[in-house]
């Protein structure tokens, strides 16, 4: 969590990055060799300049100012406050440290190293007695609460009101009144959770890059697709196994690997290997995990009830749409129980397709076999191959369709920025922009009615060891506010994935569930290009954190859409569109098994919610894999044998801002599937449409609560039922 946002964090969704002061030099200008690059208010970072050993320095320099700033808010006197002394001082008091720390934790994500590692648990305990200390500091309370209290505060309009509300509620969720004793104590839960998230990730990490296979025999093999064996062997080869003549095949936990594996492979027992490989990840040994999810989950117990909350799913939705740990478990369980009679009619027709399939009554299915016999179920029922669509979704034509559906949605124009990825030491040549590997590339964001330069976004889309799972979005600084005589400066933000990766001679063929992820990653991204408040602290993706995932669950489904795919489809070699007969049948399969799909969901949800509500009971002094089977053992089909608990890599609930929280994802599905019906009724591509939803709510953040930013675009409340009808799951209005 970012130090300036630490008081407003339960107020609004996501840490936050600073504004950009001024550019010390011009895009595309020769890097200067700089004495403290993290520090740098340069447009786009020196990357190779960036070390662990400068990052340690540039975080405790920055560290230093940040407490300076903090002293001089401190001796401020009442009758002397103003907003800008008070307020506006407080949220840019760590400008420097939280770039110094944002660099540093991106660094981490995809460019691991035991240096990086070395340097950010050097400095984790320094930060956090910071950070923690802010709610601490009664001088510092004082000065907010007096100038909170003051008659020109009522004068102030209202984007700029909520925030000072915002920051008082913050001091007072994190403990400000809280007596000196019960002060000292929540430092010391937040300085271990602290350490005990980062050791978390470390070992999630280290597990999953702990286990590969390196394949001798293609008959192991045997169902998988030729743009797989050729990636694979591919990997191999750079790993140092085979050679093109006599040629061997890696399989790594990364999804874009072992995925294809367990959905395609005809030979259960390389399915089975490869299942209980990721089924391990997070236990057993040095990288085992449970200990640290059982003790990070009594420290936030203590820390919510300390901060006077029963429990810590309630301190996490003070202030999100949700508003309480009740109602979010009134959600997930109103869910399930909907879903329950056509979960358990899909379940049956299952079983029964797979003991057809095998010849015998099969009442409880391996693991290792679900992927693979409902991909066999879908295939028979919609005479349909994901696999077929993989010529029609190359990186490139994807990205380029994709650029041009919300070029034409919101009027904002795409370029490629040139790039060089240097080693330290090197120059930058005239007219490159540094990147911190050769896969990345830079995108800069221009609205097309001003001219202005919106914002920039790197992306970097393939998988590598030192890189950490999944796909996310991360806004590195947002610009300083418009003001009446200038747009606001350009934001900067990254975009991260572990797609499918092209091979020696053929580009990223991708799958759609790849796409998919592109598209949702994207929403996140023009949620932040797109950000265009009054408070820098309410830009983009500062939003409540069930309501985050609106643009990104919206922007999936036009890769659904004929119209979206019409422009992000065409084959690799022939530049030909996908037929229309492949697309029918596409459509056909999307909702294959929608009960089943979520209840998935919501099992991560409800798993979530009763570790964070209910630990005590439930799971304290058990055993973590059998307690989470225990619960979810009625919401999921039966099996012949009973997998870790999720929990022990779910990095997202317990290194994430999602604890107490991932009933978000289904929350804000409900929210999307509802606000698109507005695009159906009036043209997904109609661009005034478009206009509205960019007005709306992309540039908004969270100037207003969230529930009223939807209404400003919908004109009314969300309907509930949205998702379920979407998928045939109950009857359309």
């Amino acid at each position: 969590m970012k130090t300036k946002k630490l008081l407003i964090a339960m107020a609004c969704g996501l840490a936050m990055m600073p504004a950009l002061q001024a550019e010390e030099a011009a895009a595309g200008a020769p890097a200067q060799v700089q004495q403290h690059p993290y520090l740098s208010t340069a447009m786009y970072p020196a990357w190779s300049q960036l070390t662990p050993e400068r990052g340690v320095v540039d975080v405790r320099l920055a560290l230093g100012k940040a407490k300076a700033a903090l002293e001089a808010i401190c001796r401020v006197k009442p009758e002397e406050a103003t907003y800008e002394n008070v307020f506006a001082a407080y949220e840019m008091m760590g400008e420097d440290l939280d770039r110094a720390e944002s660099l540093l934790a991106h660094l981490g994500s995809v460019m691991d190293s035991p240096a990086l590692r070395e340097a950010q648990e050097t400095l984790l305990p320094e930060l956090t007695e910071f950070s923690s200390g802010v709610t601490s500091n009664e001088q510092l309370w004082n000065v907010v609460k007096n100038a909170a209290a003051q008659p020109w505060v009522k004068q102030l309009d209202a984007e700029h009101q909520r925030f000072v509300q915002q920051v008082v509620d913050g001091f007072r969720d994190s403990g400000a009144d809280l007596p000196a004793d019960k002060k000292a104590r929540k430092m010391e839960i937040q300085k271990e959770m602290t350490m005990l998230r980062h050791d978390f990730s470390k070992r999630v990490l280290d597990s999953t890059n702990a286990w590969k296979w390196v394949v001798t025999d293609k008959t192991e093999l045997a169902g998988l697709s030729d743009s797989w064996l050729e990636r694979a062997a591919g990997a191999a080869l750079a790993a140092g196994y085979g050679s093109k003549e006599n040629p061997q095949w890696l399989i790594t936990l990364d999804f874009s690997s072992c995925g294809d594996v367990l959905r395609d492979c005809t030979v259960e027992a390389t399915r089975r290997k490869v299942w209980e490989a990721r089924d391990r990840i997070g236990c057993g040994g040095e990288t085992d995990t449970a200990d640290i999810v059982a003790r990070i989950m009594v420290l936030r117990q203590e820390l919510a009830e300390l901060l006077g909350f029963g429990n810590y799913c309630d301190l996490m939705t003070a202030r999100r749409m949700v508003r309480n740990s009740a109602n979010a478990v009134a959600f997930v369980d109103g869910m399930m129980q909907r879903l329950k009679p056509a979960f358990d009619k899909e379940c049956a027709d299952f079983l029964a397709f797979v003991s057809r399939c095998k010849g015998e009554t099969v009442t409880k299915l391996n693991p290792w076999d679900r992927f693979f016999y409902s991909r066999k179920m879908a295939k028979e029922l919609y005479d349909f191959d994901p696999e077929t669509l993989r010529p029609y979704l190359p990186m490139e034509q994807v990205i380029d369709g994709m650029f041009r559906i919300f070029s034409h949605l919101y009027d904002v124009t795409y370029t490629e920025l040139p790039t060089i990825c240097l080693q330290p030491g090197e120059t930058c040549p005239e007219g490159k922009i540094e990147v911190w590997h050769p896969q990345v590339k830079l995108y800069k964001v221009v609205d097309n009615k001003t001219g202005a330069h919106l914002g920039s976004f790197y992306t970097d889309l393939y998988p590598r060891a030192s890189k950490r799972a999944g796909a996310w979005v991360m806004s590195m600084r947002y610009g300083t506010p418009a003001t009446e005589n200038k747009p606001h400066e350009p934001h900067l933000a990254t975009l991260c994935g572990n797609l499918t990766a092209p091979t020696a001679d053929k580009p990223a063929l991708l799958t759609h569930y790849d796409v998919e992820t592109i598209f949702h990653e994207f929403g996140h991204m023009m949620h932040c290009m797109l950000a265009d408040s009054k408070v820098l602290s309410h830009m983009g993706t500062h939003v409540a954190w069930d309501f985050v995932e609106l643009p990104s669950q919206l922007n999936e489904n036009w890769t659904w859409e004929p119209e979206g795919l019409k422009l992000i489809a065409k084959h690799y070699e022939s530049g030909e569109a996908l037929p229309e007969e492949l697309m029918r049948k596409m459509l056909a399969a999307r909702y294959f098994m929608p009960a089943t799909d979520n209840m998935g969901q919501l099992c991560l949800a409800k798993l979530d919610l009763e570790m964070h509500t209910n630990y005590a009971a439930s799971f304290a002094g058990k055993d973590l894999d059998a307690a989470t089977s225990e619960l979810l053992r009625p919401w999921r089909i039966p099996m012949t044998v009973d997998s870790h608990s999720i929990m022990r890599n779910l990095t997202h609930c317990i290194n994430g801002g999602y604890a107490g929280g991932y009933y978000s994802y289904k929350w804000a599905e409900v929210l999307a599937a509802d606000a698109f019906t507005r695009f159906k009724k009036e043209g997904v591509m109609n661009a005034a449409t478009g206009a509205a939803y960019r007005e709306a709510v992309l540039s908004k953040g969270d100037s207003k609560p969230a529930d009223e930013v939807y209404r400003d675009f919908m004109g009314r409340d969300p309907n509930p039922d949205a998702l379920l009808q979407s998928q045939g799951l109950l009857p359309a209005e």
